[in-house]
């Protein structure tokens, strides 16, 4: 006689009703669950995902919810190379991990960094260069007349920083710009970040942390060096694509 299956054994004992010729399983659940605590695991596949601009240790993080490592009989199982990750999965689950692949793996948000150091230096004409924000200065400040100093772009990506040295002939200026988070999009975008300006010879003059909307110029700071004119920093954030982190 030849030995009946587990499979088998299940189907007998579980209740078989004929109806019109046709068999119906009662207990099916029950069965295929025997079934796959007998090795009859899910079929897995293995398939590799290029990465652009993800960092392997992020995309991995990202796809361990769809990777089932602890599956008794077939486990899943990521792992992480420069560049890219390979998987082995389910072929539903790989989908699923090839949608957020794609939909993550993009160029960071970054963002342009317009600083002006602007002068208060009591009467004077009008600076043409900086009709655009002079109005505005009036508002907050008392000053007869304001001044162009130094004024300079910097480029970063969220989570990255930036720094640059300024001049304006006789005195300098150092700038450093942290940005933690680049929040909406378009014309509702806000930019937070750390900002910090250095007097040479004086030390930290502007130390600031804030949300800025982005295409807005606002007043980061002001400071007044014994014996000389007081110094006013502004910022404009403009969106930027940025492929590759910027160098400081």
């Amino acid at each position: 006689m030849r030995p009946r299956s587990l499979f088998h054994d299940a189907v007998s004992r579980s209740s078989l009703r004929r109806t019109g010729g046709g068999v119906h399983l009662a207990l099916w659940p029950a069965v295929l669950a025997l079934f796959y605590a007998c090795g009859g695991g899910p079929d897995l596949d293995t398939r590799t995902f290029e990465l652009q601009y993800l960092e392997p240790g992020e995309a991995v993080e990202m796809v361990t919810p769809y990777v089932y490592a602890d599956r008794a009989e077939a486990p899943g199982v990521v792992r992480a190379f420069s560049g890219g990750l390979t998987v082995r999965e389910t072929s539903d689950n790989l989908d699923r991990i090839g949608r957020v692949l794609a939909e993550y793996d993009r160029p960071k948000p970054g963002v342009r960094l317009i600083f002006q150091l602007i002068e208060a230096d009591g009467a004077g004409e009008p600076d043409p260069r900086i009709r655009d924000v002079e109005s505005g200065l009036r508002e907050l400040f008392r000053f007869e007349g304001y001044r162009l100093v130094a004024e300079t772009n910097m480029a970063a990506m969220e989570g990255t920083g930036s720094s640059q040295q300024l001049h304006d002939g006789m005195r300098e200026f150092f700038i450093a710009a942290n940005v933690h988070q680049i929040r909406g999009s378009a014309e509702k975008a806000s930019v937070a970040l750390s900002v910090e300006l250095v007097l040479q010879g004086i030390g930290r003059a502007i130390q600031t942390s804030m949300a800025v909307p982005v295409g807005r110029t606002v007043v980061l700071g002001s400071t007044k060096p014994i014996d000389q004119p007081t110094l006013i920093l502004t910022l404009r954030p403009e969106l930027v694509t940025l492929a590759d982190s910027p160098s400081s």
